[in-house]
């Protein structure tokens, strides 16, 4: 029979039930403080108009060292550039091309052992390890087996890899316009051998149309994020996650409340205002609603999903950042997640931001500009209210 132990969390709020060897947290409130960003980043990087090394064209990946330094990867110039603590740019490796140091597509890792700087080329599916001093040391294939990953993999603590690959399809019995969800798995890739830790987990939701199948807009996916305990993962339909185990074994359970996941009128006609600004006359505005709207409302779910498609990050201690879906609003809210599930934190940031990476008490941010330019910015995390630099507040 199983037996229910009541527990608080570290923060002393947040109810932590665990259930035989799971462990399942619920909440409706985070149990910390209401975070927020310094008034002025520690280092921002990037520029609209400048020396070409603090120009990026599209940032896809940055991660900050343990000595502050932050390392960006570009993959409009297919280069990883690193910058020391105070902005200035150190060294600059990689472009375009097949060969060791070059890239078809690029993107960074977090925690990987083994090398200072990681990158992964979704394109050739590959790994190529850097140096401190920007010299590629490795460049191997990413799976030797051959499984091709569906989402960039994610480094485990000792050093191998986690990633869903793409799943078996058949558009055969499907009717133009329906909408249904792939089922995918974690894998864990270690040497010439691939686990599979979980399967069946509802994934990315996709509409066919003639000839094949794609994304639904608005649409759910899976996401998921390595610690040293295990993978945490969700499939987008609420705010809930699950832990699973090294051996495969689901652990924990995490479920608490965000910002309602309804799509109202106000969220569709906002979304066709942002469509007819495409437009330069209003002869292509009402031919546009007229013949294309209508479809691409009707495709439109009914709930947004809870996440964003990349929004899980987890930090060194195993907390989790957990960033949701920001379609709905002129900002994004992210929630802070304990190792144990407990829901801790909660900080907002600007839309046109994207969370790259984190410590205990700072942020790693994508900033676009009123062009468009990228940025990425290093800013500390204190309490709502408080203005100044703060430490770490929960």
């Amino acid at each position: 029979m199983l037996r229910a132990m009541i527990r608080w969390a570290a923060c002393g709020l947040m109810p932590v039930t665990t259930l035989a060897a799971q462990t399942v947290a619920e909440s409706d409130d985070p149990g910390g403080p209401e975070l927020t960003l310094s008034d002025e980043p520690l280092v921002r990087i990037g520029v609209l108009d400048g020396p070409m090394e603090y120009m990026f064209g599209e940032v896809t990946g940055a991660i900050r060292l343990e000595d502050g330094n932050v390392v960006v990867a570009d993959e409009q110039s297919y280069e990883v550039r690193m910058f020391d603590d105070g902005g200035r740019h150190v060294w600059t490796s990689g472009r375009a091309g097949e060969e060791p140091g070059e890239y078809r597509g690029l993107r960074l890792l977090r925690g990987c052992s083994g090398a200072a700087i990681t990158v992964f080329d979704w394109s050739l599916d590959r790994i190529t390890e850097i140096d401190s001093e920007g010299m590629v040391t490795d460049t191997r294939e990413l799976n030797p087996v051959g499984v091709v990953p569906y989402s960039g993999p994610m480094c485990a603590p000792d050093g191998t890899l986690v990633f869903t690959p793409w799943p078996a399809t058949d558009y055969a019995d499907l009717a133009v316009g329906e909408v249904y969800r792939w089922r995918m798995s974690l894998n864990w890739a270690r040497g010439d051998s691939v686990t599979t830790l979980r399967s069946g987990i509802p994934g990315t939701e996709r509409f066919s149309y003639r000839g094949g199948s794609g994304p639904r807009q608005w649409g759910k996916d899976m996401v998921f994020a390595v610690t040293a305990t295990g993978v945490w993962y969700g499939s987008g339909d609420d705010y809930e996650l699950e832990h699973v185990d090294w051996g495969g074994r689901v652990t924990r359970h995490t479920r608490w409340s965000g910002p309602d996941l309804e799509v109202t009128g106000e969220h569709v006609d906002r979304y066709l205002r942002a469509y007819l600004a495409r437009y330069d006359t209003p002869a292509e505005r009402r031919n546009f609603e007229r013949e294309r709207w209508p479809g691409i409302r009707d495709g439109l779910p009914e709930r947004f999903p809870a996440f964003e498609s990349d929004g899980l990050l987890a930090l060194s201690d195993g907390s989790l950042w957990v960033t949701t879906f920001g379609w709905r609003g002129p900002d994004r809210e992210l929630h802070l997640l304990q190792p144990d599930g407990a829901w801790v934190g909660r900080l907002v940031i600007p839309a046109h931001s994207t969370l790259l990476d984190a410590g205990p008490d700072w942020v790693l941010l994508l900033e676009r500009g009123e062009f468009d330019e990228h940025s990425v910015a290093v800013y500390e995390l204190v309490e709502a209210g408080d203005s100044g630099s703060g430490s770490r507040a929960w």
